[in-house]
C-alpha cells in the first residue's frame, strides 16, 4: 500500500504513524515553537500587534508547518490570527534560505489575490494545497480551492489550479468540497 504524506492544521502527518525517522527524511518539517521560525515570519506572528498574532501553544498543537523542495524552496505555512468557530486561518511564507516574504494565495481566476487562507491542507504527493472555507460548521457549503506549488522559472509560489462552490447550505455534503460545482479551472 502506497503511504501518502499530508499535511493538515492539526499536524504534518504519515499516514498511518508518524515517528522521529519519518519525520527526518520528509520535505514537511513541523513548527512547535516560536524560535523555530525565520525572523520575518515570528515577526508576524509572535508580538501583540504582528499582523498574524497567534500564541506559541498553537504551534505545539501542530498547526504550522514547513515544506523543502528539493531545489531548496522553502514553504512556511502558519496560523494567522484567531480561528472562527470553524474556519482557522492562515499565511503561507516562502522563498529560499533566509529570504522569505509573505507569500499570496491567488484566489478568484487569478485576479486577486489574498494573504489568508482557511482551513489549509497540504498533499505532498500531488505537491498542491487545499482551502475549505466552510459557510457553516456542518460543512454543506462554501469554497473550495486548489494551488499547486509554483516552478521555475514561475515567480510566485502557488498557482490557482480550480475553485468549486456551493452556494446552498442544506444538510447535503454531496461528495464534499472537491466534487462540487466547478466555477474555474486552469485551462
Amino acid at each position: 500500500m502506497k503511504r501518502q504524506l499530508i499535511a493538515t492544521v492539526t499536524a504534518a502527518v504519515l499516514a498511518g504513524a508518524w515517528d522521529a525517522s519519518a519525520e527526518a527524511s520528509s520535505p514537511i518539517r513541523p513548527i512547535a515553537r516560536f524560535a523555530d521560525l525565520p525572523d520575518v515570519v515570528r515577526a508576524d506572528v509572535e508580538p501583540d500587534d504582528g499582523d498574524c498574532h497567534i500564541e506559541e501553544p498553537r504551534l505545539a498543537d501542530g498547526d504550522a508547518f514547513e515544506i523543502i523542495s528539493e531545489t531548496g524552496k522553502r514553504l512556511i505555512i502558519v496560523p494567522c490570527g484567531q480561528a472562527g468557530a470553524y474556519n482557522m486561518p492562515f499565511a503561507i511564507y516562502g522563498g529560499y534560505g533566509n529570504h522569505i516574504s509573505r507569500a499570496v494565495f491567488p484566489l478568484k481566476f487569478s485576479e486577486t489575490t489574498g494573504d489568508t487562507a482557511f482551513n489549509i491542507r497540504y498533499d505532498a504527493t500531488e505537491r498542491r494545497f487545499t482551502s475549505f472555507v466552510k459557510g457553516r460548521g456542518m460543512g454543506d457549503c462554501g469554497s473550495y480551492y486548489v494551488w499547486r506549488v509554483a516552478e521555475p522559472p514561475n515567480t510566485d509560489f502557488l498557482v490557482l489550479e480550480e475553485v468549486r462552490i456551493k452556494e446552498e447550505c442544506d444538510a447535503r455534503a454531496d461528495g464534499g468540497p472537491a466534487t462540487w460545482p466547478l466555477v474555474w479551472k486552469r485551462q
